[in-house]
């Protein structure tokens, strides 16, 4: 990338985060009584909303709702509920009364706290973007800033508050939707699914035509035109989940928009993606810019990396040994997958970068092999950290990288998260940017819905779409998209089998699995992928129904408002 469109990014960055401070700053000049300098951080329409930095300052808090995305519990709902991810409990590491378990294993209730959070984190980020809406619709219709100004603003605050509707309508179903700032509803009703659905979708049909389709630093962590095609495209792949009606022409139709626009392509290192310094990516539509330093919250080396981890990195903490991939999906990579990787042996640690980091580990000098002193008495390894136990032999069968969810996993058991760079000496807040929408998904979401409406496993157009990205994977082309599903291999060949298992390849640890097993009819398949060696408890304790593939309501968000109504099944 050219220095100059760099400079564009650094700009646009460092703009959002002006507004994280003015909003931050005008917080404080509210509390604060007693101060005797003269405020200059006060937001009025006279000394404000002047020009275009003002104008993208302010929207700087609409943005800022997004940093609490990548890790943490709304990452948590979206992974450690399928068969990509998991959390086992270490002895006393990871229980959390039990959380992380019941999540993998489907057995939630509506008291569980990680429940809130993605609630919060949404509706959070609907009343910001209401509030700037009414701002910016006073100011216009008051005459401090021109019509045609305030709508590409307006457009683009109503398309980023969709993208929290579309969080909301995929996890929890009927819920409220309100978008009146000023006479906001304290205790709203929900309304159906599909109408809040409908909803989202009016808003983005209406204003995404008025979105720039300008792809450079000053889009760039934006929602422009081809983010809201995007997002359309994904409502509409899974609008018959939400609203009962396939929509698969409009979903191709969106995302031919996107491949024939010339604007995005895929990156011939798919790691380019997940760089530490990887804001020039091609394939990124949509995504998060977080900082080390100016915007924090993606901790993804923290929780993956086991304990001992933090001496091959040289890390300023010491990781919380949490994240960990299942033996099952870790194995539904060829071994000539380019995106899996390598594992490290006795004889070195690992040559090649993959989506995990698996076998032993070493220290920072590449020779000498990481110990744990805290490991378990019963891993066959000791104090030797191989992580996932990947080579290993137990009376004469390859030890389970996951012996058991819990409560007494080893230390090091599953394979950990490597997809994205660790920096070495970094902390506990990383500044890899992180793709919310990214151009790989675009040709499988077009992909699925040829296939889909074709009915062939063996539509030509499909199987090129797909086929694009196995050869960046430095894959053979797929002759068919049926096969056996990654998580039950003695199940036999499954329709769209193999597609299901391309998309969890390509877009492993990106939120996109749940709404997959979800929409591929696969939510209830639980049990065949809790773990390869699950225990009885583990079996006992998994649930299947209908109604997990929606949350519940938070239990204090039905204390605080009786208008609120649970979702069948967890009354």
């Amino acid at each position: 990338m050219k220095s100059k469109e760099r400079n564009k990014m650094k700009k646009t960055r460092y703009l959002i985060r002006i507004g994280m401070f003015l909003f931050g700053a005008t917080i404080i000049s509210q509390s604060c009584t007693k101060l005797d300098e003269k405020l200059y951080s006060q937001v009025t329409p006279s000394n404000f909303f002047k020009s275009d930095a003002e104008f993208v300052s302010a929207l700087g808090s609409a943005y800022t709702q997004l940093g609490g995305y990548a890790t943490g519990d709304m990452n948590e709902v979206q992974e450690m509920t399928t068969d990509e991810v998991a959390v086992p409990t270490r002895g006393s590491d990871w229980d959390d009364g039990g959380t992380q378990r019941r999540l993998h294993l489907h057995s939630w209730g509506y008291d569980d706290g990680f429940m809130s959070t993605p609630w919060d984190f949404c509706y959070s980020g609907v009343s910001t973007a209401n509030r700037l809406i009414y701002q910016f619709q006073t100011l216009s219709t008051g005459g401090q800033v021109s019509a045609d100004v305030a709508a590409a603003y307006l457009a683009e605050l109503t398309a980023l508050r969709s993208f929290f509707y579309w969080q909301l309508v995929d996890m929890y179903g009927n819920v409220p939707y309100d978008n009146d700032f000023a006479n906001a509803n304290p205790a709203p009703s929900q309304i159906p699914r599909a109408t809040v659905f409908a909803n989202v979708v009016a808003d983005l049909e209406t204003n995404v035509p008025l979105l720039t389709k300008n792809v450079d630093g000053t889009t760039y962590g934006r929602m422009n035109y081809w983010a809201g095609k995007f997002l359309e495209a994904k409502l509409y792949l899974n609008s018959k989940v939400y609203s009962g009606t396939e929509q698969l022409d409009k979903v191709i139709a969106a995302c031919d928009e996107i491949i024939n626009s010339g604007k995005y392509n895929l990156e011939s290192n798919y790691f380019a993606n997940f760089n530490v310094n990887n804001s020039g990516s091609k394939e990124f539509i949509f995504a998060i810019p977080y900082d080390k330093i100016f915007f924090t919250g993606f901790n993804m080396n923290a929780a993956s990396l086991h304990y001992v981890s933090q001496f091959t990195y040289n890390l300023t903490f010491q990781p919380w040994n949490g994240y960990c991939s299942l033996e099952k999906f870790y194995n539904s990579y060829d071994a000539t997958d380019l995106r899996r990787g390598d594992a490290g042996t006795l004889a070195g640690p690992a040559t090649k970068r993959g989506n995990f980091i698996a076998g032993y580990q070493y220290l920072a000098d590449g020779k000498t092999i990481a110990k744990d002193d805290g490991a378990d008495l019963t891993d066959p390894d000791g104090k030797n950290v191989n992580l996932g136990n990947i080579g290993d032999m137990v009376n004469g069968l390859p030890a389970p990288q996951i012996n058991e969810l819990g409560p007494q996993a080893w230390r090091q058991s599953g394979v950990r998260i490597g997809k994205w760079e660790f920096e070495i000496g970094g902390s506990s807040d990383m500044s890899n940017d992180y793709s919310v929408f990214r151009y790989a998904d675009v040709l499988l979401m077009k992909a699925e819905a040829l296939w889909r409406k074709s009915g062939s496993a063996t539509d030509a157009n499909a199987l090129a779409l797909v086929n694009q990205i196995r050869t960046r994977a430095g894959l053979t082309g797929l002759t068919s998209l049926d096969g056996a599903l990654s998580f039950d291999l003695a199940g036999g060949s499954v329709s769209g089998g193999e597609l299901f298992n391309e998309r969890g390849r390509e877009m492993f640890a990106e939120h996109s699995r749940r709404q997959d097993l979800i929409r591929f009819g696969l939510w209830n398949s639980v049990n065949k992928w809790v773990l390869p060696h699950h225990n009885t408890t583990d079996v006992v304790d998994a649930k299947t129904g209908d109604y997990l593939t929606l949350y519940p309501i938070p239990k204090p968000k039905m204390a605080a408002n009786s208008n609120l109504h649970q979702n069948p099944g967890y009354e």
